[in-house]
């Protein structure tokens, strides 16, 4: 009984690293020295402000305004106020999209590396480490997703905040785009302004 316990524990573990690993990783940095307090409007840095980064050939021409979408409503969520010319704002901002393809290999012990004939009395579970040496090697690709975000002041011309997400992507994430899209800004912008 107290097998069972344990491997409920791991599944459950398990479990909740997964949903942890299923949200964004966002990271921030800004210019310590600017005053973003005086802030009302922002605009689009171009007409067309996504970049492309490392990873994507040929990226969905419908993420461009999905995202910009995202963005206007999480920055007037916030108390700002959209203008459409920049040289109105008090900032622009752009944002660039980028993935990559990453190989994660394990290597463990073998749950079967005991077995050694008349099932069950001679099988030994965890056999590597009663002086077996046989492992298991696990490779698994997957793609790791990017939205960074970047500020620029108006004024002075030049960035003052910079804002990334990631995360590991998957067929849930592709699926619900729209979704995906606001959990990544919300990450992003929860930097947004520094306190």
């Amino acid at each position: 009984m107290a097998i069972g316990k344990n491997f409920l524990g791991i599944v459950l573990a398990a479990l909740m690293l997964g949903a942890c690993a299923s949200t964004f990783k966002a990271t921030h940095d800004h210019d310590v020295g600017h005053n973003f307090s005086n802030y009302q409007t922002f605009a689009w840095l171009s007409k067309n402000p996504m970049k492309v980064g490392k990873g994507i050939n040929t990226p969905n021409p419908l993420l461009e305004p999905r995202i910009m979408s995202a963005l206007e409503k999480a920055l007037v969520a916030k108390g700002y106020q959209y203008v459409n010319e920049a040289k109105n704002a008090d900032f622009v901002l752009s944002f660039t999209i980028g993935s990559r393809e990453e190989i994660k290999v394990d290597t463990y012990p073998s749950m079967s590396a005991g077995y050694g004939g008349a099932y069950p009395s001679h099988w030994r579970w965890g056999g590597a480490y009663y002086g077996y040496s046989s492992t298991e090697t696990s490779v698994r690709q997957y793609t790791k997703g990017m939205l960074a975000v970047d500020i620029f002041d108006v004024k002075d011309r030049r960035p003052v905040w910079h804002g990334v997400a990631t995360k590991t992507i998957n067929e849930s994430d592709r699926e619900n785009r729209d979704e995906t899209i606001k959990a990544a800004v919300d990450a992003i912008l929860a930097g947004f302004p520094p306190s």
